[in-house]
């Protein structure tokens, strides 16, 4: 007879513990998270240490404490590992920006909330701020295009800004809130990159001012910037 499916009482492993060995008694939907997180977290892991060019299977399955066939029950490439990576990184973050977003009530100070919140969330996870933010740009098409997605979904939160912009000013290009947040992104990765990603709030002020400078003009995207 097959093992029963644990009942309420019983206490299950965290999602990324690795899962003991045998007959557990485990349900397999338990056990298909399970795993999938672990891979996905390892891949996380591996591309922060070795940038994506330089991953393989057989580190990020070492590194989940799985088989090399288990990988591939749940993802064809690696190209397909990251991309559910990225997916699960930028699902944590979705709350947590509309969150800091509407913590605001005058747009200037809504972007700086969501900057900061971003510089937040990268800083408190340096492996998922290089996934994010450093190695999109050489994983390929598909992960090219989440990027892209990304931009595009935050394009919104800085495009609100052009009510606020004079009377009578030039019209911006289409494509300004496409090209400041790709910038952001830019000197976020370089950071990164560098190692240094728990001080990624120290860009803060530049980044709201840069932000906001083509809505607001210089001097008062500044004084926004600065505000303690």
């Amino acid at each position: 007879m097959p093992p029963q499916p644990p009942d309420e009482s019983t206490e299950f492993p965290d999602e990324l513990a690795r899962l003991p060995k045998g007959r557990h008694g485990l349900p397999p939907e338990f056990v298909a998270h399970n795993q999938r997180e672990r891979l996905i977290a390892a891949f996380t892991a591996v591309v922060a240490a070795s940038g994506y060019e330089d991953t393989t299977i057989t580190a990020i399955t070492e590194g989940a404490g799985v088989s090399s066939g288990t990988f591939y029950k749940y993802f064809a490439t690696i190209e397909e590992c990251y991309a559910a990576a990225f997916d699960a990184a930028l699902a944590r973050f979705g709350a947590i920006l509309i969150g800091a977003y509407d913590s605001e009530s005058e747009w200037p100070l809504r972007v700086r909330a969501a900057l900061a919140a971003w510089l937040d969330f990268l800083a408190g996870d340096p492996d998922v701020a290089r996934l994010l933010t450093a190695e999109p740009f050489v994983a390929g098409p598909v992960i090219a295009e989440r990027y892209k997605d990304a931009i595009d979904r935050a394009t919104p939160y800085l495009s609100a800004g052009r009510e606020q912009r004079p009377a009578g000013a030039e019209p911006l290009p289409a494509t300004t809130e496409r090209g400041l947040l790709g910038a952001v992104n830019s000197l976020v990765s370089r950071q990164v990159k560098a190692g240094r990603a728990e001080d990624l709030r120290d860009l803060l002020p530049d980044l709201v001012q840069f932000a906001l400078t083509p809505y607001l003009g210089a001097a008062e995207a500044r004084r926004v910037a600065t505000l303690p």
